[in-house]
């Protein structure tokens, strides 16, 4: 939606500018005349300037490469339960090996990592702590 702000307003075009009608619908004229093409989020702000959209919490990262898993779980004195897994369930390295990439948030993986002996609290760890290895290398 096209509009402008003139002295603190917010004003929309017209239909007409007394020679031509419809240049509300000439983007041409618009551009020429100070409109911008605005989203609503943008329009109600200016409108209730005293409402501020929700702050956007950026996403928990989860899907990491498997030599950043292996290299957390090492450090944390968990790759012997790695290995065990692999070696006890034909299924979980085949998809171990087949993957590019591992969400740590997954279900079945979760399930999976429960099974070979990993607690919630150990997987969170792993995380936390290849989290914590991609922010201290991007300082």
């Amino acid at each position: 939606m096209y509009a402008k702000i003139e002295n603190g307003k917010l004003i929309f075009p017209p239909h007409n500018d007394g020679n031509k009608i419809n240049v509300h619908l000439n983007p041409t004229w618009l551009a020429d005349n100070g409109f911008v093409d605005m989203s609503q989020e943008e329009i109600d702000a200016i409108l209730n300037p005293e409402i501020k959209p929700e702050p956007v919490e950026p996403e928990e990262q989860t899907v990491f490469s498997k030599l950043s898993i292996r290299r957390a779980m090492r450090e944390l004195n968990l790759e012997d339960k790695l290995n065990e897994l692999l070696d006890s369930s034909e299924t979980f390295r085949n998809d171990w090996q087949d993957a590019q990439e591992i969400d740590l948030n997954d279900p079945i993986l979760i399930e999976a990592l429960s099974f070979g002996g990993l607690s919630k609290f150990e997987i969170d760890m792993i995380k936390e702590h290849i989290l914590s290895e991609i922010h201290h290398d991007s300082i």
